[in-house]
């Protein structure tokens, strides 16, 4: 409990008002919407979690996670990773526009392979 108090306490002599992890001074006021933004948009994707992947990093990509994980961004290396990976699938929607009707078409394809080779001869 003391803690608690001690903590509010600090937040008032600095100004502080936090959102989230992320605390602001009167200077920042102006880029918070930015950083609520930013919050709210991590929150979005987080909250439909439900597969597990495991995947291989280098060094740097790992470090750049590893950063938001200790300032609190994201509360694991697993959230900061599915962050990243949705925002990198939207950023190429293009991308995905262009082989989701092929991917489509070999998975019709497959079925109909599968369905003929079932059939007795």
């Amino acid at each position: 409990m003391q803690k608690e108090g001690k903590e509010k306490e600090k937040k008032k002599e600095t100004g502080c008002s936090g959102i989230g992890v992320i605390c602001a001074t009167p200077e920042d006021i102006p880029n918070l919407q930015n950083v609520e933004q930013i919050v709210q948009s991590i929150r979005g994707v987080l909250k439909e979690r439900g597969n597990v992947i495991m995947t291989r990093l280098n060094d740097e990509a790992l470090e750049k996670i590893d950063a938001l994980v200790e300032v609190d961004l994201f509360k694991s290396r697993s959230e900061a990773a599915a962050y990243f990976i949705h925002e990198g699938i939207k950023a190429r929607k293009d991308l995905f526009d262009k082989v989701t009707p092929t991917v489509e078409k070999i998975r019709q394809l497959k079925t109909e392979a599968r369905k003929t080779l079932e059939k007795p001869m």
